[in-house]
C-alpha cells in the first residue's frame, strides 16, 4: 500500500489541489518518510505472503528466511537513509526476540531438518534429538499384524456361516520365504535409525521449487522412521493466518439466520468449506 501511495503521489496532489484540502497534500518530508519505509517493507512483503500459505509447507522455511533477512535483506547499506537503517535494525531485533525461545528454536530447526531442501546447516544436537525421536516412534509389530489377520479371518468365517474356501497349494517360494523370515537376523532399532538418518543426509538437496511433501510421499518406504517425524513437523504452520482463515470460514457459516447448528455439523461444514473444490 505504501508503494502504491508513492506511485500515485502526483495524482493525489492534483486531486487535493484545492483551497479547502491543500493542507492534506503530502509534503516532501512525508514522501521521504514513505520512501524510507517502503525500502524496508518491500523486501519482506513477499516472505510474509509466502509464509502465510495454507497449501504449502511453511514452518521448515522460517529458519532459512530469518537467516536471509538477518544476513542480507535487512542488513543496513550505505545507500539507505537514516530512517531506513533504523527500521532495518529495529525489525531485525524484533524478529530475533520473537523467535528467541529455546522451544521455538528447536521446533524450527527440526522442521527445517526434515525438509529435503533445508536439511543441512543444523547442529549435531538437532541430529541427536532427531535420532532419539526416531527411536521413540512406535512400530507396528509382526505379532500385532498376525493377531489382526487372525481376527479378520475369524470374523469372515463367522459371518454368514459360509464354508471356508479351499486352501491354495503352497508354492516353493512360500515355503522358502517362511524359512527365511524365521532365520533373518533382527537388526536393532538404533542401528536402523542411525543408518536411515545417515542415508537421508547423503541425499542431494532438493531444488527450492520442489514440493517436499511429494518427495516424502515417494520416499517414505526408504525412510520409515524419519518419514513419521517429518509428518509431525511439516504440518506445522509458520503463522496463525491459516487458523484465522478457519475462524473466518466458521463466521460465514454460523450466522444469526443459521445459529442453531450443532457443533459437529459446524465442524463438518468448515471442513468442507476449506477442502472441497467446486468446479467453476
Amino acid at each position: 500500500m505504501v508503494e502504491r501511495v508513492i506511485e500515485q503521489c502526483p495524482a493525489i496532489k492534483r486531486v487535493l489541489d484545492d483551497r479547502r484540502s491543500q493542507h492534506l497534500i503530502p509534503t516532501w518530508q512525508d514522501v521521504e518518510v514513505l520512501e524510507s519505509v517502503n525500502a524496508v517493507l518491500k523486501k519482506v512483503a513477499d516472505f510474509t505472503d509466502a509464509l502465510s500459505s495454507e497449501r504449502t509447507v511453511t514452518a521448515s522455511s522460517v529458519k532459512p528466511v530469518l537467516q536471509l533477512l538477518r544476513e542480507d535483506l535487512l542488513l543496513p547499506t550505505e545507500e539507505d537513509t537514516e530512517l531506513t537503517r533504523n527500521l532495518k535494525k529495529k525489525m531485525t531485533a524484533v524478529l530475533e526476540e520473537k523467535y528467541s525461545a529455546p522451544a521455538t528454536q528447536g521446533l524450527l530447526a527440526k522442521a527445517s531438518f526434515v525438509d529435503p531442501r533445508h536439511k543441512h546447516g543444523n547442529s549435531d544436537d538437532i541430529k541427536d534429538e532427531m535420532l532419539e525421536e526416531m527411536l521413540a516412534v512406535p512400530e507396528e509389530g509382526r505379532d500385532d499384524r498376525d493377531v489382526m489377520q487372525t481376527s479378520m479371518t475369524e470374523d469372515e468365517e463367522g459371518a454368514g456361516g459360509l464354508a471356508p474356501p479351499s486352501k491354495k497349494k503352497k508354492s516353493l517360494a512360500d515355503l522358502l520365504g517362511k524359512r527365511q523370515e524365521q532365520t533373518r537376523p533382527l537388526i536393532p532399532k538404533r542401528i536402523r535409525a542411525e543408518t536411515e538418518l545417515a542415508r537421508y543426509l547423503q541425499e542431494e538437496i532438493l531444488d527450492a521449487h520442489t514440493d517436499p511433501l511429494a518427495w516424502w510421499r515417494d520416499n517414505q518406504a526408504r525412510f520409515p522412521l524419519l518419514s513419521k517425524i517429518a509428518r509431525k513437523y511439516m504440518t506445522v504452520c509458520a503463522t496463525s493466518t491459516p487458523s484465522e482463515r478457519v475462524f473466518s470460514a466458521a463466521g460465514n457459516i454460523v450466522t444469526p439466520f443459521r445459529s442453531s447448528l450443532k457443533p459437529d455439523k459446524v465442524n463438518m461444514l468448515v471442513c468442507l468449506a476449506k477442502n472441497i473444490k467446486m468446479d467453476g
